[in-house]
C-alpha cells in the first residue's frame, strides 16, 4: 500500500508491504502552493508528487491520501435511530444540522456509525470543504494517480496511536491536529491554524499547550458526568515533533503523560514515526490492527471520504450477488437452450422444406387450371371421334331440315354424345313437324324429346341423340 500525506509545508510518501514500513520520502512545497488549504496550481502540484515518487522509486496509481481537518467539520452525533435498525441519511442530516453547520453545496458530507448511545446510535458526521478536496484530486489526476481513499489526517492519527484513550498533538509548520479519543471513540477533532515563525520557543509551547487545554476543557462541558482522566497518554506528531527543544519545553508544561508512538506496524529503526505518523495511520485504514484487541474490542473510525463522483465503480455485494446467481441460472439453462436451440434448427429445415413443396404445389396447381381448357377441347374432340365420321352427315341434315321447313337455327352445339340445337319456327305446327322429320330420318334416337310446354311452342333448345352415340 502507498500513503500519501498532503500538508500545506511538504508531502510524505509511504510504502507498506506485510503489515512492514518498506520505504519513505519527504519534499518541502513552495509557500505559495497553497492558500487556505488550496492547491493554487495543480499541476505544478502534480508535478511535485512526481519527481518525488520518481527519486524514492515509489511507484502506484491508486493511493491512499490524507486530506487536511482545517475548515472542515466533525461530530459524533447521537441519531435516535433503534439499535436493530440500520440508520438513514436523512436522519443522519437531521441530528447533525442540529449541532453543526452543514452545507452540502460547500461541503463533501460523510458519515459512519460507530457505537450504540443512550437513546439511540452514535454517528461521527465529516465534511470537507469541497474547493479543499476537488483541488486534490485535481492535482493527482494531472500525473495519472487515482486516490481510492481519502482520510482526514486527524482519524489517520486515531488509527496510528490506536489507544482507547489518548490526547493527540499533531505539530506542523503552518497548523495543528488536535484529537481526543475516549472509549475507542475520536470524540474531539480539531485543526487550527499557527505560524510558528510568529512564537518563541516558550510562546510557541505555551500556545501549543493552551490549545490542548482548551480542547479538553470543551470536551469537559459536554461530558461534566465523565470528564477526561488526567492519566490519559500524551501523543505528539507531526513535522515539528522532530524539533527536540520545543518538545522538552512542551513537555515541562503539560500536565498529561505524554508517551512516544509506537504505532501497530513494523516499522525501521531510524523511520521518524512521529513525523510519519498520518502515513502510518492511511496504511492501517481498513485493516484489523485498526482495533485494539487488548482493551476491549473498539474500533477506530474507518470512513472513506472519496466522495463518489471520484471513485472507480466497482461492483457491490448486492451486485456481485446477481451475477452469480445470473451465471448460475445460465448454466442450468444451457442445456434447455441447446434443445430449444436444436428444435428450433430442425423446425427451421422443416419450414424451408414445407415452403419449397407448397410452392412447387402451387405451381403444378396453376399447371392444372392453364391445362383444363386444353383438357375440355380434348374431350370434346374424343367425344366426336366416338361418334365417327357421321357427326358432320348429322349436322348437314339438321341443316338441311331447317331449311325445307323454314326453321331458323341460332346455335348448333356438341356437348357429349348429344347436340343442342336452339332454333325458332314460324308457326307451332311447323317446329312440331320439323322434329318429326328429325326422328323418322333414323339417324336420331325417336323420340326427341320434347321442349318445354311443346307441342304449342314455335321454338326453344332441342337435344338431339345421334344414334352413333349408343
Amino acid at each position: 500500500m502507498v500513503t500519501l500525506e498532503i500538508s500545506s509545508t511538504d508531502i510524505k510518501l509511504m510504502e507498506t508491504s506485510g503489515g512492514k514500513v518498506t520505504s519513505w520520502a519527504s519534499h518541502s512545497l513552495e509557500p505559495d502552493m497553497f492558500e487556505e488549504e488550496v492547491i493554487t496550481d495543480p499541476q505544478a502540484f502534480g508535478a511535485t508528487v512526481r519527481r518525488l515518487m520518481a527519486s524514492s522509486g515509489i511507484q502506484a496509481r491508486d493511493i491512499t491520501v490524507s486530506v487536511s481537518g482545517l475548515y472542515s467539520l466533525s461530530r459524533v452525533v447521537t441519531v435516535p435511530t433503534p439499535l436493530e435498525q440500520p440508520v438513514t441519511e436523512e436522519a443522519v442530516f437531521e441530528a447533525a444540522v442540529e449541532v453543526m453547520p452543514l452545507s452540502e453545496e460547500d461541503l463533501y458530507v460523510s458519515w459512519q456509525t460507530i457505537a450504540p448511545g443512550e437513546g439511540g446510535q452514535l454517528v461521527l458526521v465529516v465534511g470537507v470543504p469541497r474547493d479543499i478536496l476537488d483541488s486534490e484530486m485535481r492535482a493527482l489526476k494531472s500525473i495519472g494517480i487515482n486516490p481510492r481513499t481519502l482520510d482526514l489526517k486527524t482519524m489517520a492519527l486515531a488509527r496510528a496511536v490506536n489507544r482507547e484513550k489518548a490526547i493527540i498533538l499533531n505539530i506542523e509548520p503552518n497548523s495543528l491536529d488536535i484529537v481526543l479519543v475516549v472509549d475507542g471513540l475520536t470524540e474531539v477533532m480539531r485543526t487550527i491554524a499557527w505560524q510558528q515563525d510568529d512564537f518563541s520557543l516558550e510562546e510557541a509551547a505555551e500556545h501549543l499547550n493552551s490549545a490542548v487545554e482548551m480542547t479538553v476543557s470543551f470536551y469537559d462541558s459536554h461530558h461534566p458526568g465523565f470528564p477526561l482522566d488526567p492519566a490519559t497518554p500524551f501523543f505528539i506528531t507531526g513535522q515539528m515533533s522532530g524539533n527536540l527543544a520545543l518538545m522538552e519545553q512542551l513537555q515541562a508544561i503539560t500536565s498529561y503523560p505524554i508517551e512516544p508512538l509506537t504505532p501497530p506496524l513494523e516499522c525501521p529503526p531510524h523511520l521518524p514515526v512521529s513525523q510519519y505518523a498520518v502515513n502510518i495511520g492511511l496504511a492501517l485504514k481498513g485493516t484489523s490492527s485498526s482495533k485494539n484487541t487488548e482493551q476491549g474490542q473498539y474500533s477506530l473510525p474507518d470512513i472513506n471520504l472519496l466522495p463518489l463522483v471520484y471513485r472507480p465503480w466497482r461492483p457491490s455485494a448486492k451486485q456481485i450477488y446477481f451475477l452469480c446467481a445470473i451465471v448460475a441460472l445460465l448454466v442450468l439453462l444451457f442445456p434447455l437452450y441447446q434443445f430449444a436451440s436444436g428444435a428450433m434448427a430442425e423446425t427451421s429445415l422443416l419450414q424451408t422444406k414445407y415452403n419449397a413443396i407448397n410452392s412447387l404445389l402451387q405451381q403444378r396447381q396453376l399447371e392444372i387450371k392453364n391445362r383444363e381448357p386444353l383438357q375440355r377441347a380434348v374431350g370434346e374432340y374424343n367425344s366426336i371421334i366416338d361418334m365417327g365420321g357421321g357427326y358432320t352427315d348429322d349436322l348437314a341434315i339438321i341443316r338441311n331440315e331447317a331449311e325445307r321447313f323454314n326453321v331458323q337455327i341460332q346455335s348448333i352445339t356438341h356437348e357429349g354424345n348429344s347436340i343442342k340445337v336452339i332454333c325458332d319456327a314460324e308457326s307451332y305446327t311447323v317446329f312440331r313437324e320439323f322434329l318429326t322429320t328429325l326422328e323418322e330420318s333414323g339417324r336420331f334416337l325417336s323420340p326427341i324429346p320434347e321442349p318445354e310446354r311443346f307441342p304449342y311452342l314455335e321454338g326453344g333448345t332441342v337435344t338431339i341423340t345421334p344414334m352413333t352415340g349408343e
